[in-house]
C-alpha cells in the first residue's frame, strides 16, 4: 500500500498540470490546437514504434512522421494534405524497395500502420473541435474530454474499491466489470454537468446521451487496445514521459478511439439534420 500512494500523488499532480494546459489549447482552437496535436501524434508514434520494435516490427521513425503529418492535416486542409500524403507514401515505398533487408516488408507495414493509424484517429478530435461555430466546437471537444477523464477516474477508483469480476483478464487483468460500469457513470455525470452549467448547450438530451455512451464504450476499448499492445511488448507503460501516467499514448489511448467515434456520430446527426 505504501508504494501505491506516491504513485497516486504523482498521477494527480501530473493531471492537475496537464489537463488545464490541454483545455486551454483546446479553447484556443485553430492552428494552436492542430500543432499541439501534431506534436502529440509524433510522440505517440515514437512510443508505439518503440513497443513494436520489441516484437521485431521496427517502423522507420522519420518515414512514420512524414506520413503522419499530412494525414492529420486532412482534417483542416484536405486537398493539399492529400497530395502531400501521396508524395510521402511514394517516398516511403520507394525508399523501402531499395533497402537491402530481407524482412523489409515488415518494416514497411509497421511504418504505414503507425504512420496512418495514429494521426487518423487523433484527427477525430480536430474534426470535433471544428464542428459548427467556434463555441460549439469547443463545447463538444470539452465535453468529450471531460467524459473520458471522468470515465477513467471513476473506473479506476470503482475498480479499486469494488472490482471483482475481470473484464478482459488476458489483456488487462486489473480491469474489472465493476470499474467499467462506474466509468459509464462518470461519463454520464460529466455530460450532465456540462449540460447543466453550459448555457445553450448545443446538443439536445436525446442527441447527448449517445455521446456519453460513445465515451463509455470507445474510451475503454482504446485503453484495452493499448493494453494489448503493451502486453505483447512486455512493458507496463508506453514511456516514462508523464510521472504517474506513463507516456502520452497512455493518456490518449481512450481519446484515440472515442474522438473519431464521436466525430462520426455527430457528423451523422448533421448529415440527417438531427443536430
Amino acid at each position: 500500500m505504501m508504494k501505491t500512494v506516491p504513485e497516486l500523488v504523482k498521477r494527480i499532480l501530473s493531471a492537475l498540470v496537464a489537463a488545464p494546459v490541454f483545455l486551454l489549447v483546446t479553447w484556443l482552437g485553430g492552428w494552436y490546437f492542430t500543432i499541439v496535436l501534431i506534436l502529440t501524434m509524433i510522440v505517440i508514434q515514437v512510443e508505439i514504434i518503440s513497443m513494436l520494435s520489441r516484437q521485431e516490427l521496427a517502423a522507420r521513425k522519420l518515414m512514420t512522421v512524414l506520413l503522419g503529418v499530412p494525414v492529420i492535416l486532412m482534417a483542416v486542409m484536405p486537398d493539399m494534405a492529400w497530395m502531400l500524403f501521396l508524395a510521402m507514401l511514394l517516398l516511403v515505398l520507394v525508399t523501402e524497395v531499395f533497402r537491402d533487408h530481407g524482412d523489409g516488408w515488415k518494416h514497411l507495414l509497421a511504418t504505414i500502420f503507425v504512420g496512418v493509424m495514429v494521426p487518423a484517429l487523433i484527427s477525430g478530435l480536430i474534426i470535433l473541435r471544428n464542428m459548427g461555430d467556434d463555441r460549439t466546437g469547443f463545447i463538444l471537444a470539452f465535453t468529450l474530454l471531460l467524459m473520458i477523464w471522468a470515465n477513467d477516474t471513476f473506473a479506476y477508483f470503482g475498480g479499486k474499491t469494488m472490482g471483482k469480476i475481470k473484464l478482459a483478464p488476458k489483456i488487462s487483468p486489473a480491469k474489472t466489470v465493476e470499474g467499467f460500469v462506474w466509468g459509464f457513470f462518470g461519463s454520464f455525470l460529466a455530460l450532465g454537468l456540462c449540460m447543466h452549467f453550459i448555457p445553450e448547450y448545443p446538443l439536445s438530451l436525446g442527441a447527448a446521451l449517445p455521446f456519453a455512451v460513445i465515451a463509455g464504450l470507445f474510451g475503454p476499448a482504446g485503453d484495452l487496445a493499448e493494453s494489448k499492445l503493451k502486453r505483447a511488448s512486455g512493458i507496463k507503460d508506453s514511456s516514462g514521459l508523464m510521472p504517474g501516467h506513463g507516456g502520452l499514448y497512455d493518456r490518449f489511448d481512450a481519446i484515440l478511439f472515442s474522438a473519431p467515434a464521436a466525430a462520426v456520430y455527430l457528423y451523422a446527426l448533421t448529415l440527417f439534420e438531427l443536430l
